[in-house]
């Protein structure tokens, strides 16, 4: 007659006895996947050439969200390092110990602030005009964004519009108010044209 004996995790089948290992790093990596998967993809339509900024009014909203699934998305890695059951020399353990938390806490801040936005902007998105103040118009910018326009309070690889005319950054300063146009919502919108408010 077979037993299974749950506390002891074995497996008893007559007289043999059998070990059974229960892996809970499977839903952990389901899960750290789940949450860091759209922050990827948003990252990846950004550097495409779509640009997308998210509004002040959502970054500001979505603080404390972001933070509580930043630092969940910081954890999970850290854990499945500690728990795994593959042999890992300490040098590759210790890196995945340091590096696995700054780059979950990066990417689980990203799906809140970013990815959530850019999904509404896709499925719900209409026509929207989205205030901005500059920070930065005249650098040169790199080779997949030339001449960008920095803008204020949006996180870094999502603060700038790119490929901006130069008869228009030429009347742009740091702290001046731009509207943004394009397909989104209130939380974000895809850049399509910028106007200068006076």
């Amino acid at each position: 007659m077979t037993g299974c004996d749950v506390k002891s995790g074995t497996l008893s089948m007559g007289s043999k006895e059998e070990s059974v290992k229960w892996s809970l790093g499977k839903p952990g990596r389901i899960l750290l996947t789940m949450l860091l998967l759209p922050a990827v993809l948003s990252i990846f339509v950004q550097i495409s050439g779509l640009n997308f900024l998210p509004s002040n009014e959502w970054i500001s909203k979505a603080a404390l969200p972001a933070l509580a699934v930043g630092v969940v998305s910081a954890a999970l890695p850290f854990w499945l390092t500690l728990k795994s059951r593959r042999e890992i020399d300490g040098v590759r353990k210790g890196f995945g110990l340091l590096i696995a938390p700054i780059a979950g806490y990066f990417f689980g801040k990203h799906l809140v602030i970013i990815a959530v936005p850019m999904l509404f902007a896709f499925i719900a998105g209409h026509l929207v005009e989205l205030s901005f103040t500059v920070v930065d118009a005249h650098e040169r910018g790199s080779k997949k964004c030339r001449s960008p326009v920095q803008v204020e309070g949006v996180p870094m690889l999502f603060d700038e519009i790119c490929w901006v005319p130069e008869n228009v950054r030429r009347e742009l300063g740091p702290g001046q108010r731009i509207a943004v146009s394009g397909r989104g919502t209130s939380r974000g919108v895809f850049v399509e044209s910028l106007r200068r408010v006076d």
